[in-house]
C-alpha cells in the first residue's frame, strides 16, 4: 500500500581593454537603500494572497476579460474521457541499455537536468531580472534557485528574440545606469521595439550567475548584415557578452527566424537561405576579423521556425551551412511553436478548438519527429541541437490554454520527448504581460513586488524536468509508450524511463485524460524485465491539479506557487513522497486522471532529485522598491559568501571585509564594507 514520506520542504577575466569601466560588484547591498512604498492597484479577479478572492471565469467569453492578458482568468471545458476507460497498464522495463536496444527502442543522448530552460525576449529582460546589476528581481531568483537545487546545474537563459535584430549597444551606458532602453513601442503581441542596451546588462546577466549558477544564450542583432559598412555595433557586443559572461556564456545566436524576414518586412520579397547563409558568413566573420573574442567557438544558427518551403532546416543544412561553419558554432538552433494566435488573414483559432490536441502523446511526437534527421546530422558534425525558444503558441499564446494544467502536462511531455530525440536543451519562451504563455510574469510596475509575481503553469515542467533527469548529467531517456495494441488509451498515458549508467534510475507516468469520478485513473504496474527490482520500494511525486484546464491550484509533490499575484518565486507546502511496497519485483503506481508521476526506482535517484538544503536555495524578499526587490539579511549572509573552490568568504556582521561570488575562480570585484555599514545595511532588512 502506499504510504508518505514528507520532506522538508523548500520555502521554499577582465574588460575589453578599450572599453570603459570594469565589473560592477554586485551591490545588492546597494538596492537596501532604495527603500520605497508602492501602492498596489488592485486588478481584475485575483489579487494577492495565497487564494483567490473571486471565482475564475468558467468556459468564459476572452472579450470578457479587459484586463492584461498574463493575468486573463478564462477556463477551457475539459475534452470528455474516451468512451472506453483503460484502468491498468503493465510497463515492463529493460534492466540495462542493451536490453532496451533489444527491444527495439533508443536510449537519447546524455541528458542533464537544467534540460528545459527560459528564453527571454531581450525587450522584458530588465523587467524579470532587475533594473541594474545592484538591484536585481529576488522573485526571478527564486524561480532560478528551484532548478539549480534540483539539476545541481544553473538555469539555461537565452536573452533574444525578435528584439534583439534591431538592437544597439551603448558602451558609454544608458541614462541612470539602465539595463536597456526601447526607443520604439507598440501594443501589437508581434510588434519589436528597438532596443538600445549597455554593457549593464551582461553585469546583471553576470551577477545572475553568480548567484544561481545561469548559463546564457545571447542574441545578436542581425540588422548590420546588409549594410556596406557596419558600424561595428555587433562584434562589441560580442566581445562585451564573452569576456562578462565567461564560460556562462554557452552561445552567441545569428539570426531570428529568419525564414520568416519576408513575411515581417526585414527582407525583400525572394529572401532565401542562400541569402541568409550568406549574411550569417559575413556577420560572424566581422565578429571573428575584430579579434576580440577568447573563444571563437562561438555561434548558434540558423534559428529557422516555421516550416516555410524552402527555408526549412532541410534547406539550410543542404546548403552547406553547417559544413562551412561547423568551426564556429556553439550549437545548432532551432525554433517551433505548435500553432499561433496571430490571426493571419483574418484566421482566428479558437483556443477551445484545439485545447483536445495538446492533450496526448501524439502532440509531443509529431512535434519532434521532424527533427529527428536534423538532429542525427548535427551530432554526427559533433554539436549540440537547441530548440532555441518554443511554447504553445506564437503570437503569445491562448487565453485558458497556454496557462492551463493541460498545457504544463504537455510541455513535460514535449520537453522528454526532444530529450528522446536527441535535442540537448530546450527553452520556453517568456515575453511581456500582454502574452498567455509565461511561466512566470512580474506584477504591472506600479504593483508592490512582494510575493505578487504570478507564475504560470509551464514553470512547473521545468521541476519535473529536472527531478526527472536529476544531478548525474549522465540521464538517457526512453520513449515507453505502449502501442495501441496494449493500451487502447495509449496516446493518453505516454510512459518515460530514464537510465543513468546502465540502469533505470525513473519512470514518468502520464494520465491526460480529465475526469473527476475515478473511472479513468491508472494503476501502472512496472517491473523489470528479466529480473527482479532488486528493491522492496519504490519512491513517486506527483504532479496534480483538479482539471486540465485549472490555471492555479496546481501541486507539485504537494507544493504549489499559488495564484495570480500571489507567488515570490519561492514553492509553499510540505514536499510529499509517496512511497510504494514491490512485490516480487513487481511495482504498482496509481496515476490518477489528470496527473504525471515520477517514480524514483532508488533511494539514490530520489535523494539526487531532490532540492538540496546545504546550499541557498531561496531569497527572501524584504524590500519593495521600483520594480525590484533585494534579498534579507540571512539570504545576503548566506548566499553572497566566496565559497569557491571550498573557500568561505567573510559574510559576518561586524566583518571588516565582505566575499563576493566568483565566476571561474575570479573575483567580480573585492568590495570592502566596514563593519558600521554592514551592520546598517543589515538593520534596513530586519
Amino acid at each position: 500500500m502506499p504510504r508518505q514520506i514528507h520532506s522538508a520542504a523548500s520555502s521554499s577575466s577582465t574588460s575589453p581593454s578599450t572599453r570603459p569601466r570594469l565589473l560592477h560588484p554586485l551591490s545588492l547591498l546597494t538596492s537596501l537603500f532604495l527603500i520605497s512604498t508602492a501602492s498596489a492597484q488592485s486588478l481584475t479577479l485575483y489579487t494577492g494572497g495565497s487564494t483567490p478572492t473571486a471565482t475564475s471565469a468558467s468556459a468564459a467569453s476572452s472579450a470578457a476579460y479587459t484586463g492584461l492578458a498574463a493575468y486573463d482568468p478564462l477556463t477551457l471545458v475539459p475534452p470528455a474521457p474516451p468512451g472506453t476507460p483503460v484502468t491498468t497498464l503493465n510497463l515492463a522495463l529493460p534492466p540495462d541499455s542493451q536490453s532496451v536496444f533489444d527491444s527495439g527502442k533508443q536510449l537519447s543522448i546524455e541528458q542533464k537536468g537544467n534540460f528545459l530552460g527560459f528564453s527571454i525576449e531581450l525587450s522584458v529582460a530588465n523587467s524579470l531580472m532587475g533594473s541594474s546589476s545592484r538591484n536585481l528581481k529576488v522573485p526571478f531568483l527564486n524561480y532560478m534557485a528551484n532548478i539549480q537545487t534540483r539539476a545541481g546545474a544553473g538555469p539555461l537563459i537565452r536573452v533574444g528574440g525578435n528584439s534583439q535584430e534591431d538592437s544597439t549597444i551603448f558602451t558609454d551606458g544608458l541614462e541612470d545606469n539602465a539595463v536597456l532602453d526601447k526607443i520604439k513601442v507598440s501594443a501589437g503581441v508581434t510588434d519589436t521595439p528597438v532596443i538600445n542596451y549597455s554593457p549593464e546588462l551582461f553585469y546583471l546577466m553576470a551577477n545572475v550567475t553568480s548567484l544561481v549558477g545561469a548559463e546564457w544564450f545571447f542574441g545578436l542583432a542581425f540588422n548590420e548584415s546588409t549594410v556596406d559598412t557596419p558600424t561595428g555595433n555587433v562584434p562589441i557586443a560580442a566581445t562585451y557578452a564573452q569576456q562578462i559572461l565567461g564560460s556562462s556564456l554557452r552561445g552567441l545566436s545569428v539570426g531570428n527566424e529568419p525564414d520568416l524576414y519576408v513575411d515581417h518586412n526585414k527582407r525583400a520579397a525572394g529572401y532565401g537561405v542562400t541569402d541568409y547563409v550568406s549574411e550569417f558568413n559575413k556577420m560572424t566573420q566581422s565578429v571573428l576579423s575584430d579579434g576580440s573574442l577568447s573563444n571563437s567557438v562561438a555561434f548558434l544558427g540558423p534559428s529557422v521556425c516555421c516550416d516555410v518551403i524552402g527555408f526549412e532546416m532541410d534547406d539550410v543544412l543542404n546548403a552547406g551551412w553547417l559544413t562551412a561553419n561547423v568551426d564556429h558554432l556553439a550549437a545548432v538552433a532551432v525554433q517551433h511553436y505548435p500553432t499561433n494566435n496571430c490571426q493571419i488573414n483574418g484566421n482566428v483559432i479558437q483556443a477551445q478548438d484545439i485545447f483536445a490536441d495538446f492533450l496526448n502523446h501524439t502532440s509531443a511526437q509529431s512535434l519532434v519527429s521532424p527533427y529527428l534527421g536534423n538532429a542525427a546530422t548535427v551530432q554526427a558534425a559533433g554539436k549540440e541541437m537547441i530548440m532555441l525558444e518554443t511554447n504553445t503558441a506564437s503570437c503569445g499564446g491562448f487565453p485558458g490554454l497556454s496557462d492551463s494544467f493541460g498545457a504544463a502536462m504537455w510541455m513535460t511531455d514535449y520537453a522528454l520527448q526532444m530529450a528522446y530525440g536527441n535535442f540537448s536543451a530546450a527553452l520556453m519562451h517568456v515575453g511581456g504581460q500582454n502574452v498567455y504563455y509565461n511561466p512566470f510574469t512580474p506584477p504591472p510596475s506600479n504593483q508592490s513586488t512582494t510575493k505578487q509575481w504570478t507564475t504560470g503553469s509551464v514553470y512547473y515542467s521545468t521541476l519535473l524536468i529536472s527531478e526527472a533527469f536529476g544531478q548525474s548529467n549522465v540521464s538517457r531517456v526512453v520513449d515507453m509508450t505502449p502501442s495501441t495494441d496494449v493500451d487502447a488509451n495509449a496516446i493518453f498515458h505516454p510512459a518515460y524511463a530514464v537510465y543513468e549508467n546502465d540502469a533505470p534510475s525513473r519512470v514518468v507516468l502520464f494520465n491526460y485524460i480529465d475526469d473527476a469520478t475515478g473511472a479513468n485513473d491508472l494503476s501502472t504496474t512496472i517491473t523489470l524485465s528479466g529480473a527482479t527490482l532488486g528493491a522492496t520500494e519504490v519512491y513517486v511525486r506527483y504532479f496534480r491539479a483538479p482539471t486540465v484546464s485549472e490555471q492555479y491550484d496546481i501541486t507539485w509533490a504537494n507544493q504549489t506557487l499559488g495564484y495570480s499575484f500571489a507567488s515570490d518565486g519561492r514553492l509553499a507546502g510540505t514536499q510529499e513522497t509517496v512511497t510504494i511496497t514491490c512485490t516480487d519485483g513487481s511495482c504498482v503506481v496509481p496515476v490518477k486522471a489528470p496527473s504525471i508521476a515520477i517514480v524514483f526506482m532508488t533511494q539514490d535517484a530520489l535523494t539526487a532529485s531532490t532540492a538540496k538544503q546545504d546550499v541557498q536555495t531561496e531569497y527572501a524578499t524584504s524590500v519593495i522598491g521600483s520594480g525590484s526587490a533585494t534579498v534579507d539579511a540571512q539570504a545576503l549572509q548566506t548566499s553572497n559568501g566566496d565559497t569557491s573552490q571550498g573557500k568561505g568568504g567573510n559574510t559576518s556582521k561586524g566583518a571588516k571585509s565582505w566575499g563576493m561570488p566568483r565566476i571561474d575562480g575570479k573575483r567580480i570585484v573585492g568590495s570592502v564594507f566596514t563593519a558600521s555599514i554592514f551592520s546598517a545595511v543589515l538593520a534596513l532588512t530586519i
